[in-house]
């Protein structure tokens, strides 16, 4: 099963897939080094880091955690003036972000792969705490291209329950009565403990 943070990623790439008003030829999860000028628009939706602290004093109960899930969106512009670029590239970023934060049900935190009757399918997220915004104009290479940029960090509680690798089933009490000799048989007694 994929990890709480991957699955917000999956999230979101699945609300922006197939979107005509975003209409970019490549949709990639994992960074690649270089994208051709072919391959524009180009949308990449990537986990930037995760940061786990504390939700309660550090040395009692198992681990519990607020965990700081950082996801980055890129959308890769190109094959126009710079002026154009900087037009087209501030729209789609704000309707990605508008897109995505005007969702009730990407708010909530559901996640679209899961049946609606399936208790795992949400929350994925508990609230989106930041969004970052920037833009980069890569200044090499024959065609201009543009990069719009946004970080959304979205708010989750961990759990690390002990793992307990086998069950109580059963107790065995042995006795000797008090004052009883060595010959004497001890008393037992097994008491079966129910699973559940």
């Amino acid at each position: 099963m994929p990890s709480p943070s991957t699955q917000i990623r999956d999230a979101i790439v699945a609300r922006l897939t197939g979107q005509a008003w975003l209409s970019v030829k490549l949709i990639r999860k994992q960074p690649r080094p270089q994208l051709q000028p072919n391959n524009l628009p180009a949308l990449l939706v990537v986990l930037v880091d995760e940061l786990e602290t504390p939700e309660d004093e550090t040395n009692t109960g198992p681990p519990r955690f607020i965990s700081e899930v950082t996801i980055g969106i890129s959308v890769v512009i190109g094959h126009d003036t710079p002026e154009q670029l900087d037009a087209d590239l501030d729209d789609v970023v704000d309707r990605i972000r508008s897109h995505l934060l005007t969702d009730p049900t990407f708010v909530r935190g559901v996640d679209p792969g899961k049946a609606e009757d399936d208790p795992e399918r949400y929350p994925l997220f508990e609230s989106v705490s930041k969004v970052r915004r920037g833009r980069v104009f890569p200044q090499e290479g024959e065609t201009y291209l543009a990069e719009g940029r946004l970080e959304i960090t979205f708010l989750a509680r961990t759990n690390y329950e002990p793992v307990i690798p086998d069950a109580l089933e059963h107790v065995v009490i042995t006795a000797r009565p008090a004052g009883a000799g060595p010959g004497t048989p001890p008393i037992g007694l097994t008491i079966d403990i129910p699973t559940t």
